[in-house]
């Protein structure tokens, strides 16, 4: 899932949220150390061999995702250690880059690095027009594990499972971005909530009620905005009961949201939009967009994008000051843990004909390293790397990002890695089901067992 730029959390405090939405430019970060790596991370790669014979490398990396500073210090590094090697750089726009992507790679002459969206990566992989990168998997930073939930798999899990086809790596991760629970300041002080407290599903339940019966007065008010259809949210609750969209077996694809666990994760969700949520039973977190609603003074508390942030503070309206907003952990149904995130962002790919495959591998592995990480992180993006994610410096510039990054680093999912995931997200049947249940049309069981028989269909392409 790409991330947009304006859609995408800047390391600014909150109170410089705001003001970072009319700017384009990003300052280049300060190369000293940010953070000391934890016992046992990914250790700085050794200064890489350059390619034998000199010649133009071409990467393509997608708009919003490196700010021009960032893009010049990492070409520059790659060219001083790779003497007569000169870097194509180019920016690339999203719309239309699946369809550019596949002409690129079907050429004699691909670009030989190019940024994908973590869930555009399988329509690539399953084409096998990327270069299996397995043996390179340590070069690259990735550690010595391709499995996920392994203490040697050193990238976020939700972004190494996006760069896996078939037991194989086949991209590499780049950065991420994720969800927490944002809140007004001014209504949880009003209602004497400590926003510490609120540590498991059961304490955001009694969080929400309170601010429901406290602001009663306003209308449409929701403690917890949550509409009927914010399918990111359900598959996070879905994970957080231990439950799986679907699973594989054989090269088929098996949805599993009628499972125990699964429906477990969905009443999670019903539970939540009945403890105050007035958002439309029929519609998602876009329509309308929650952050204006909350804004407006009708939202408590709602699960969002750190970019969201920024949307919710204006000049007129309930909402004016950065200091009304703040930013948490979203609970999990397990007291003082959290839920795991679903990433969207980014992964790198290597063409399987590119012409420079060492050189490609050398620039690559630069992102994973101590410099790239913390480049990375200067650009208010989620790091690739466990180690990093999970000891962001504690400072004001870095308060949600610490949040997110540390979400993210606890425990990540991602949707099916198949083929067929793209065209279920097309005509979402999660929306469909999510929206039967809250208009009772469907029990639970009855809507997931419907939902997973459309599900494995669209997913194995039939």
């Amino acid at each position: 899932m790409r991330i947009v730029r304006g859609k995408k959390l800047v390391p600014l405090a909150i109170a410089v949220l705001v003001a970072a939405c009319s700017s384009s430019a990003t300052p280049a970060p300060s190369l000293a150390p940010l953070i000391s790596v934890a016992p046992g991370a990914t250790a700085a790669l050794a200064t890489p061999t350059p390619p034998p014979a000199p010649g133009t490398l071409t990467v393509w990396i997608m708009n919003g995702s490196l700010s021009d500073p960032v893009a010049s210090q990492l070409n520059t590094k790659f060219e001083e250690s790779h003497p007569g090697w000169k870097v194509n750089y180019q920016v690339q726009q999203w719309g239309g880059i699946v369809n550019k992507l596949t002409t690129a790679l079907a050429s004699n002459n691909p670009p030989d690095v190019f940024e994908m969206g973590n869930t555009q990566a399988v329509t690539f992989e399953a084409a096998d027009a990327l270069a299996d990168l397995t043996s390179s998997r340590a070069a690259l930073g990735g550690g010595t594990s391709n499995v996920s939930a392994d203490p040697g798999q050193a990238w976020l899990a939700s972004l190494n499972d996006a760069s896996m086809y078939n037991g194989k790596l086949m991209a590499v991760p780049f950065y991420a971005g994720d969800r927490v629970l944002i809140y007004r300041t001014d209504l949880l002080a009003a209602s004497k909530i400590d926003p510490a407290t609120i540590t498991s599903k059961a304490k955001l339940i009694a969080a929400a009620q309170q601010l429901q019966k406290d602001n009663a007065s306003v209308k449409d008010f929701s403690g917890l905005y949550l509409p009927g259809q914010n399918w990111y949210a359900l598959i996070q609750m879905i994970w957080d009961e231990g439950g799986q969209i679907a699973t594989q077996s054989n090269g088929t694809w098996t949805s599993t949201l009628s499972s125990p666990a699964a429906q477990k994760g969905i009443q999670d969700y019903v539970d939540y939009y009945a403890a105050g949520s007035t958002g439309p039973m029929n519609n998602d977190e876009a329509n309308p967009q929650q952050n204006t609603l909350f804004q407006q003074g009708k939202v408590g508390m709602y699960i969002g994008n750190g970019w969201e942030i920024g949307g919710s503070i204006g000049t007129t309206g309930a909402v004016t000051k950065a200091s009304q907003v703040a930013a948490m952990p979203i609970p999990s149904v397990n007291d003082g843990k959290t839920v795991p995130v679903f990433l969207g962002g980014s992964v790198i790919g290597i063409p399987k004909n590119t012409k420079n495959m060492q050189a490609a591998l050398d620039w690559v592995a630069q992102l994973s390293t101590p410099t790239g990480q913390n480049l990375e992180i200067g650009l208010g993006e989620i790091p690739s790397l466990k180690a990093y994610a999970a000891n962001i410096a504690d400072t004001p510039a870095n308060a949600t990002l610490k949040i997110q990054a540390a979400e993210a680093a606890a425990a990540s999912g991602f949707t099916p890695n198949a083929k067929g995931w793209a065209a279920v997200e097309a005509n979402n049947p999660l929306k469909a089901m999510l929206t039967s249940i809250l208009t009772k049309q469907a029990t639970v069981d009855a809507a997931a067992k419907a939902a997973d028989t459309k599900v494995s269909a669209v997913i194995n392409g039939q």
